[in-house]
């Protein structure tokens, strides 16, 4: 690897580790506030399935979410004969804009979907090196970046409210056994929704290592993309967990609503489904942005006095700041390396 190669490397490592930290929380908050498992016993389960599933899905080749990174964002006739200067600049500006504005949400406690922070810092650097006409606005953009960053929560919220709706009715003479059903189920989902979370995550970060081989800054030589690259990813992704933040485990646990096990049970399933199918449509999901509004859906639907509004309005003005900032700041960077290294 070059120079240039390993310092956006190294980037996207340090990037997919935060993406570890905080989806990784998220993933098994309501479980861990329900009381299904101890926090240990859930950071653990989960771990090891957000390690395993990348791995596995790299290996069967599904990647249609790293793909589109790398062909969706910048046409690709603005990367035909760029020097390996100007495509380090592209590149470490969309990934160094990602990693400011991610830094300053957490150190301010501003609500961030980490899926919009990093393409808007690439969308921002590519206006930057190529202009604004370089992206692919109309042909994936607005429809799978844009429109997303209410979409997919809008849509997280209509299912976690029907579900439950639909659930309360199907269940209501229910024998009390029913609880220490819902608790196994918690189990099942810790599996299902971490492993959901890491396979749409693990690709954003391969997408950002396919665009670093079409810029001209990274040959593996005869191997598209090696297995060890995908088993780094992983690992990385897994130590951001095990160090993860509690502080988002709290927030979408007990902040938004007080959550029981059948609230952690739909809320789970409904995050697991919109992911796999977000995941196999090839779209970079928030998969935090997924998971609260269902928790936000399930107790709307439970009694819309018991959601705590104020803290769910904050967390949605936090996603709709966080493509426009970050693709400021991947513009400003670009500015800023491009005078630097006069290119």
């Amino acid at each position: 690897m070059s120079v240039y190669a390993i310092i956006i490397f190294l980037l996207v490592l340090f990037y997919t580790f935060y993406v570890g930290f905080n989806d990784g929380s998220t993933a098994i908050a309501t479980t861990v506030v329900s009381r299904a498992v101890t926090p240990r016993q859930a950071i653990i389960m989960g771990a090891v399935t957000k390690f395993i599933v990348p791995i596995v899905m790299f290996l069967i080749g599904t990647g249609s979410v790293a793909s589109n990174i790398n062909d969706s964002l910048v046409f690709g006739e603005y990367f035909v004969g760029i020097t390996p200067e100007q495509g380090f600049a592209f590149v470490f500006s969309g990934m160094a804009g990602a990693i400011i504005w991610g830094a300053i949400a957490f150190a301010f406690k501003i609500p961030n979907t980490i899926s919009h922070t990093l393409l808007g810092g690439i969308i921002g650097a590519g206006i930057g090196a190529f202009g604004f006409n370089s992206i692919m606005w109309t042909d994936y953009v607005l429809l799978n970046v844009v429109a997303m960053v209410l979409l997919a929560p809008l849509v997280g919220f209509i299912l976690g409210y029907l579900f439950l709706k639909l659930i309360k009715k199907l269940v209501r003479h229910a024998p009390r056994r029913m609880n220490g059903l819902l608790q196994g189920m918690q189990r099942i989902n810790i599996i299902v929704l971490t492993g959901a979370f890491s396979a749409n995550n693990s690709q954003k970060s391969l997408g950002v290592l396919m665009l670093m081989s079409t810029v001209g800054l990274l040959d593996f030589g005869a191997e598209s993309t090696p297995l060890w690259v995908m088993i780094v990813i992983a690992a990385a992704l897994t130590l951001g967990m095990l160090f993860g933040g509690f502080r988002v485990m709290n927030t979408v646990g007990k902040k938004i609503f007080k959550i029981a096990p059948i609230h952690s049970v739909v809320s789970q399933f409904t995050t697991s489904l919109v992911s796999i199918v977000g995941t196999g449509l090839g779209i970079s999901l928030g998969m935090g942005q997924v998971m609260t509004s269902s928790v936000i859906g399930v107790g709307s639907a439970e009694r819309v006095k018991a959601v705590h509004w104020k803290t769910a309005g904050k967390i949605t003005l936090g996603w709709c700041l966080t493509l426009p900032i970050s693709m400021a700041a991947g513009y400003g960077v670009y500015q800023l390396v491009k005078l630097i290294m006069g290119i």
